[in-house]
């Protein structure tokens, strides 16, 4: 006797394209693009000591705030850019795209939770904190271990999380290789360029992520991720 299965039939993932998902590969491009300007407007050197960023805050407070604000809208953007980017790559590689996307957002998610010192500048210097002790209260928070870890925990997450999601995409061709590669180099590039207070790499940086997450985002808004998906 035939019988039928309880389950409809399986059925892939249309190819329009809704909002969320033009919104989501907006987000991919905007979201680098966002941290980029972010290191551009910030009036101090990545590598300068507490001092010397203590002063310059306080000379160029209107500049650091508009880059406190461009890197707070740059954080909340990335989130479903890389959503997007991460599920296209975990459904072309599953274990490439879901280490690689785990690794890169709880990398962001690390560097978020330490304390901005340049809001916590910003905020001492509008109640009239002097720069010398501004200074030492920057150096006392950088030096507290609940703040170290997660940086370096962000520094290798970021890092490590971007070389497996350009592995993932360069291996299943889904987006050009020169592109792939771009996003294999941008974070190594990208603490190169904070190491060394080079403010120009580290833009490029961005930059560079910003171009194969577009290209991974205009897949991913043409195609879907191509996922089987069941109506049950």
């Amino acid at each position: 006797m035939a019988t039928t299965s309880s389950h409809p039939p399986t059925t892939t993932e249309a190819p329009s394209a809704g909002t969320a998902r033009r919104l989501a590969g907006l987000a991919a491009v905007l979201g680098p693009l966002l941290f980029a300007a972010a290191f551009l407007i910030s009036p101090y050197d990545t590598n300068a000591d507490a001092d010397e960023i203590a002063r310059v805050i306080a000379a160029h407070q209107g500049a650091t705030e508009v880059s406190v604000w461009l890197w707070t809208a740059g954080t909340l953007v990335i989130a479903p850019g890389l959503v997007a980017v991460g599920m296209l790559a975990t459904a072309r590689s599953a274990r490439l795209g879901l280490w690689g996307s785990v690794l890169f957002g709880t990398g962001l998610l690390a560097i978020t939770l330490t304390p901005s010192l340049d809001t916590v500048a910003l905020g001492a210097l509008d109640k009239g904190v002097d720069v010398s002790t501004l200074a030492k209260v920057a150096k006392g928070t950088d030096d507290l271990v609940v703040v170290g870890v997660p940086v370096l925990y962000f520094v290798a997450a970021h890092v490590i999380g971007a070389v497996l999601l350009g592995v993932a995409l360069l291996r299943t061709r889904t987006v050009p290789a020169w592109a792939a590669w771009l996003l294999i180099l941008s974070m190594p590039l990208n603490v190169a360029g904070f190491v060394t207070g080079v403010e120009p790499v580290t833009v490029l940086s961005f930059v560079m992520l910003a171009v194969p997450f577009g290209c991974a985002a205009l897949a991913f808004v043409r195609h879907g991720t191509g996922w089987v998906r069941g109506t049950s």
